[in-house]
């Protein structure tokens, strides 16, 4: 459900499909079926609401304002702010079949003007993208630790832009030991990687167990459906399929026992 996994590096330009598998923690016989596994789910991360209010309350509107959107999924975030501010937003996601998902959203709003969708790896992205007003990282930890993850959004980022960071930090301070979440900590120790380039902490939301219980109640109900068409379709990576849903349900088991979503808002210094 949430996207934390982290991933080794990549030849240049798009992210290899065993990454891939790895990433969404799929057997890499059935990776090319992610997206018809997850197409049900529009939004990937964040509330696309809570980002348009944030940057609306910081000032961040018009097309003179630059917003990247690295990982965008589907483009939920992305063509929100776009529709909501009138932002040039630019996104990039390592899935061609979100990355085309986007694009078609933004079509029928009618902003291809303001959006821009690229397939690609966010880890190169933040090599070269600069002088953005805003980046946005939602629910994407390819970065590596929270200090990493905000080393590499402030690259992107203007002196006195914002970086909003999705992710999620420990309840306890024993280490998980779960594909994807090695890397979370403790909230104080989150709060000192996210801060530990001088930047400002303007924001942060936590979710409550019970917002979780009902996203993870909502979303796996969509994943067990397309799982089970898929099967129906494609008998022989049926087990494959199912392993999937297992991997799910002990992913929803830690985001409702062992650690807690939160959203943060830094300026940079």
């Amino acid at each position: 459900m949430a996207r934390f996994p982290v991933v080794g590096r990549k030849n240049a330009g798009t992210v290899e499909e065993a990454e891939l598998a790895s990433y969404f923690g799929v057997a890499p016989e059935i990776v090319g079926f992610v997206s018809e596994l997850l197409q049900d789910l529009s939004e990937l991360g964040s509330d696309p609401e809570l980002i348009v209010q944030w940057l609306r309350d910081a000032g961040l509107a018009g097309a003179q304002t630059r917003v990247l959107d690295l990982g965008c999924g589907k483009g939920a975030v992305a063509v929100a702010v776009a529709e909501a501010l009138g932002c040039r937003v630019d996104g990039v996601d390592a899935l061609s079949g979100f990355v085309e998902v986007a694009r078609g959203q933004a079509r029928r709003l009618g902003l291809e003007h303001l959006c821009h969708f690229d397939l690609g790896d966010l880890r190169e992205t933040v090599q070269d993208a600069r002088g953005y007003d805003a980046v946005l990282l939602i629910a994407v930890g390819v970065l590596g630790s929270t200090a990493d993850i905000v080393g590499g959004c402030r690259r992107c980022v203007a002196s006195g832009g914002l970086i909003i960071i999705d992710g999620a930090y420990l309840r306890e301070s024993e280490k998980l030991v779960f594909p994807g979440y090695e890397e979370l900590t403790t909230r104080d120790e989150t709060l000192r990687q996210l801060t530990s380039y001088g930047d400002h902490l303007v924001r942060e939301l936590t979710l409550s167990v019970e917002t979780v219980r009902a996203q993870n109640l909502r979303y796996t109900g969509w994943i067990v459906h397309r799982a089970d068409e898929l099967s129906a379709r494609y008998p022989e990576h049926a087990d494959a399929f199912h392993a999937y849903l297992e991997k799910e349900q002990q992913e929803c088991a830690i985001l409702e026992t062992a650690v807690t979503c939160a959203t943060w808002m830094l300026q940079r210094a």
